[in-house]
């Protein structure tokens, strides 16, 4: 039997109501619900009193001791800086957690082996990727100066930073992501943006201040 799956929210809302006792969930509570905009239970509702915190980090560890869950309750915390939820771990049965344990502890060797070889391919695929991207910045912008493009994919691709060039449309090379990446490289490398903060004025002023200059360079380095 394949394992129910609930999300629980450490809510962002002032109060939700529980649909079972009617108690009132405070902000940062759990709430199980498929989301926070529909009706759930507070935590002492559902199903996972008793159950155990896995946190996340080990792929094989999550995987299995929800194979042997009876109910899985996936973790959600609001991120304030960037403004979504994001994974804290998982709720499951301790007995679940014992036997992925087991599993994973006799096969750890033949996992890292798979893991390694698996990495490395991951390593020449990100560099390839880079270089693709740089040519087609190249591309849209002929007049960028000599190896910046270079830099600007190194910057935009960072792994795990979040930046346009790790999107699913960037890695179409659709024309506006490439653009947001250059946007970015020349507010920080060829305006006074950096400089602005400290001074009393916000970022949105501070980026309003260099628009123009941003446009400016951009239409240069489009330039045939």
């Amino acid at each position: 039997m394949a394992t129910t799956s609930q999300n629980i929210y450490l809510t962002k809302k002032e109060k939700l109501s529980c649909k079972t006792c009617g108690v009132q969930v405070p902000k940062g509570k759990a709430f199980v619900s498929e989301s926070e905009n529909h009706k759930g239970t507070c935590f002492r509702c559902s199903p996972f009193v008793g159950y155990v915190m896995l946190p996340p980090g080990d792929a094989a560890m999550t995987r299995r001791s929800k194979k042997y869950s009876a109910s899985c309750g996936v973790v959600l915390f609001w991120n304030q800086r960037r403004k979504r939820y994001e994974r804290k771990g998982q709720l499951v049965e301790e007995s679940a957690i014992a036997k992925a344990r087991l599993e994973c502890d006799s096969d750890k060797e033949l996992r890292a082996l798979k893991n390694k070889k698996a990495a490395a391919i991951r390593e020449i695929q990100d560099k390839a990727y880079i270089i693709i991207f740089a040519e087609a910045i190249r591309h849209r912008y002929p007049n960028c100066p000599k190896n910046r493009e270079h830099e600007i994919a190194v910057h935009a691709c960072e792994k795990y930073s979040g930046r346009v060039g790790r999107t699913a449309n960037a890695k179409q090379f659709d024309g506006k992501m490439i653009d947001l990446a250059v946007e970015a490289h020349i507010r920080h490398t060829e305006t006074n943006y950096d400089n602005q903060f400290g001074k009393g004025k916000g970022k949105k002023e501070i980026r309003s201040i260099v628009k123009f200059d941003i446009k400016r360079v951009l239409q240069q380095w489009r330039c045939n």
